[in-house]
């Protein structure tokens, strides 16, 4: 099964980290995070992944840890991934005001 692992920068101080398995071209599992780098370290803002066998995005707080975990049961993986992909790219700062403020 190959895998991809890969960045995109945001800007200076975030980050996306995308890690992929495919089969036959075809993705069978996926994770996504939001990253924050912070004077102690990165952290995970937020993460779309198929962890429990669907897809499914983790909105994160950074004192609360998981808020609230959001279903996508009727979306085919490879969707999920890119529509992950462009949300973050578009949404980033929303997410990172959410984390700071839980």
């Amino acid at each position: 099964m190959p895998s991809k692992d890969y960045g995109i920068w945001i800007n200076e101080t975030t980050y996306i980290v995308v890690d992929l398995v495919m089969v036959r071209g075809r993705v069978v599992s996926f994770v996504v995070r939001l990253m924050k780098i912070e004077s102690d370290g990165d952290v995970n803002v937020a993460r779309y992944d198929t962890s429990h066998g669907l897809p499914h995005r983790d909105i994160l707080g950074k004192r609360r840890g998981l808020i609230r975990k959001e279903w996508f049961f009727s979306t085919s993986l490879g969707k999920v991934l890119q529509d992950a992909i462009a949300d973050f790219k578009l949404n980033y700062e929303n997410y990172i005001q959410g984390y700071e403020k839980n």
